[in-house]
């Protein structure tokens, strides 16, 4: 599978892929979700089994606001109502749990703001 970095993906947080007794473990959401890839996808063989991602909420409550990227709809994002990206969630996840690599992206620009956010929420590197 093939994908960019600032592509919108559906993952699938529900069952472990290779072994379907495993449950999710709290905070997973334990259902499919919305991210994007902030991975750097340049560097990475697409064979390569993991892809870094930031979830997607529709949940203002679930935005921290200093630490969330809020995308108002656009024909190419592919949201239907305004939606939130979570850096503070940023999290490594097999391809098999990819359902869905959309054709929707964000901006170039919110790319860069999110992923200043994950490196201000890892460790406050700048």
């Amino acid at each position: 599978m093939e994908l960019k970095a600032g592509q919108i993906v559906t993952v699938d947080w529900r069952k472990d892929p290779d072994d379907p007794a495993q449950d999710p473990q709290p905070p997973e959401p334990n259902k499919l979700r919305p991210a994007v890839v902030v991975q750097d996808t340049e560097l990475f063989d697409p064979a390569y089994p993991t892809v870094l991602v930031v979830p997607m909420t529709g949940d203002p409550a679930l935005a921290i606001p200093d630490l969330t990227v809020v995308l108002q709809p656009r024909p190419s994002n592919g949201c239907k109502k305004v939606s939130y990206l979570l850096p503070q969630n940023l999290t490594c996840v097999a391809k098999t749990r990819i359902t869905a690599a959309t054709k929707s992206q964000i901006t170039p620009t919110e790319l860069q703001q999110l992923r200043q956010l994950v490196v201000l929420t890892i460790g406050g590197l700048s």
